[in-house]
């Protein structure tokens, strides 16, 4: 092996090593949660023709911060959510607003998936030594998808109707702040409880035939509560 080869692994193994003791002196971390996930706003409003009726969901996420002060860190933030579909309060509504002509409306409806892909910083307050609290302020893409949707419609008129309406996805670059509370179990060890919002103006995009579509608006804005877990290295 040539001298510059060996002088650029000495090089690659002495960054890593700084890196590795200035992780430990700062306290970087990797992590996963898990908890629920609230549709607000616009995105859980029952309101016919407006909402997105959609209800309480699940979240699961990763996060994974370095910390180049004591206080002052830099990470990303990904998450996949989950929501159902009020199918029941939508069919009523759709009756409600069609009766006229309809007598009876069937319908099945899949979850709402939302996608977050997230980086930013964050700032750490210290309270003791084993309980400290993170604010983060974040940035990245939003990409959501609505359900697909079956429709069985019973008409006085024109007898029976059957029709589907398939998901539409929607990215968006957005914002995400958060804050968490972190308990330390073990030096490398601890739990966490996190508090996330998120918000995106999602546009989803139905085509209606090979030529003709329309795009159908709906604000988003999600709020997140997860426990989860912390390794430290």
């Amino acid at each position: 092996m040539t001298k510059t080869g060996k002088s650029f692994i000495v090089l690659i193994f002495s960054f890593l090593s700084l890196t590795n003791v200035s992780a430990q002196k700062y306290n970087s971390f990797v992590g996963v949660r898990f908890g629920a996930a609230l549709p607000m706003g616009e995105f859980a409003s029952h309101e016919y023709g407006f909402g997105g009726y959609a209800v309480l969901g699940t979240s699961f996420g990763g996060e994974a911060a370095w910390f180049v002060t004591p206080k002052i860190g830099f990470g990303v933030d990904l998450s996949m959510n989950t929501f159902n579909f009020a199918t029941g309060y939508y069919a009523e509504d759709f009756y409600q607003a069609n009766s006229a002509d309809i007598y009876q409306v069937n319908m099945m409806s899949g979850p709402y998936k939302l996608r977050t892909y997230m980086g930013g910083a964050y700032y750490k307050i210290a309270f003791s030594p084993k309980f400290h609290s993170t604010i983060k302020m974040m940035g990245g893409l939003f990409k959501a998808k609505s359900p697909d949707q079956f429709y069985g419609i019973k008409t006085f008129i024109a007898g029976n109707l059957n029709w589907w309406k398939t998901s539409a996805t929607s990215k968006k670059f957005t914002f995400l702040t958060g804050v968490s509370f972190e308990y330390k179990l073990y030096p490398q060890v601890s739990l966490v409880l996190q508090a996330d919002f998120t918000y995106a103006r999602a546009a989803f995009t139905f085509e209606t035939s090979d030529t003709e579509s329309y795009i159908d608006y709906l604000k988003m804005p999600v709020f997140k509560l997860q426990p989860g877990i912390n390794i430290h290295f």
